[in-house]
């Protein structure tokens, strides 16, 4: 029964995430005066939350390739504002939709020069919109040469490194036909497919032990990832630079199996394996003298707090954009960053 429990859980993580990444504010989105240092050139890489998601219209938001992309009222949009406005910073935007950190790895190593960079193998889920990872990947030279002129590089990524994992391990083991998932209609005809899936492995416990073990293995590269990448950004960038790790905030905290009661035990997991995340980051940073980690874990999503994930998926505006921060999100967000720079040069 504990084993099953642990394979249901992954396997809503992987309905729930399944896409790109991932809150109710607890500080009102206002502005800071920014009085830190005098930057020249700010880069900012990651995934959909630096770039952008929701705040431009699907279609952008979708957008293969979005890498050189500056969306308005993003928080690191906000953040530029702030330093463009006095010091005149010149702004590279380096955040993909849907990137991960194995992609930035892998982008970096390649414009590094290294002779055998960083690949991944079986990649079910990077195949799912292969263009836009191939395009990507092959800005590495471009990307570097901007991190290496830059004096401030933030970089907020990995939670859709946590997707592919549930994707990659059910794939790799058998359990669902990933590739029939994909061409399903409805969310409804998807939860009976996994269910029917679940109900099978009953008689079969050898293909649960394979999932948790394989799901294991993938979270252990992802955080290898973690640290090559930031040891890499930290090699590349000058070293006077800063180089901000932007945390995630919880993703699902407003969400209800069914409206008015406490939420889902499966959903406290989610937000708890993000904040674990937060703290791998902090980790991390903490061995490196010019590198920081910003805690911004309670940035308001598009959804209200409370809102029924049938509600959720359901919405015609799209699962993936409701969970993603609104325009006071980004400025909470943009708030923590200002005020950890002011803090670095008082």
């Amino acid at each position: 029964m504990r084993k099953l429990w642990k394979l249901v859980t992954a396997i809503g993580l992987c309905i729930v995430l399944m896409g790109t990444t991932l809150g109710t504010s607890a500080f009102a989105a206002s502005s800071v005066k920014y009085t830190g240092r005098h930057y020249k050139q700010y880069t900012y890489l990651g995934d959909s939350i630096p770039f952008g998601y929701g705040l431009v219209s699907q279609e952008a938001s979708s957008d293969p390739f979005s890498v050189g992309m500056r969306v308005k009222g993003t928080y690191t949009d906000l953040v530029s504002k702030a330093l463009e406005k006095d010091n005149k910073t010149k702004i590279q935007p380096a955040a993909s939709s849907g990137s991960r950190m194995c992609d930035y790895r892998i982008v970096l190593e390649r414009g590094m020069g290294l002779e055998d960079p960083y690949d991944v193998q079986n990649d079910w889920y990077g195949k799912r919109k292969a263009y836009r990872t191939v395009v990507l990947r092959s800005m590495g030279p471009q990307i570097v040469n901007w991190v290496s002129k830059s004096d401030l590089i933030t970089f907020q990524c990995g939670l859709n490194d946590l997707t592919a994992s549930l994707v990659n391990a059910a794939y790799a083991t058998g359990i669902v036909d990933l590739d029939k998932i994909t061409n399903m209609e409805s969310i409804g005809d998807v939860l009976d497919y996994i269910a029917f899936a679940l109900n099978g492995l009953k008689n079969d416990p050898v293909f649960m032990d394979n999932f948790i073990l394989t799901f294991q293995n993938e979270i252990k590269q992802t955080r290898e990832n973690i640290r090559v990448v930031i040891k890499e950004l930290a090699q590349i960038a000058p070293k006077d630079a800063d180089i901000l790790i932007v945390g995630y905030h919880k993703a699902v905290k407003g969400f209800r199996i069914i409206p008015g009661t406490d939420r889902s035990i499966v959903f406290d997991l989610i937000d708890e394996g993000l904040m674990s995340y937060n703290q791998y980051y902090k980790t991390i940073a903490s061995r490196y003298d010019n590198v920081t980690f910003v805690d911004a874990p309670n940035a308001s999503v598009v959804y209200p707090e409370g809102i029924s994930l049938v509600n959720a998926l359901t919405d015609d505006r799209g699962f993936l954009l409701g969970v993603h921060p609104d325009e006071n999100g980004h400025k909470y967000i943009a708030r923590k960053v200002l005020l950890k720079l002011n803090e670095l040069h008082k």
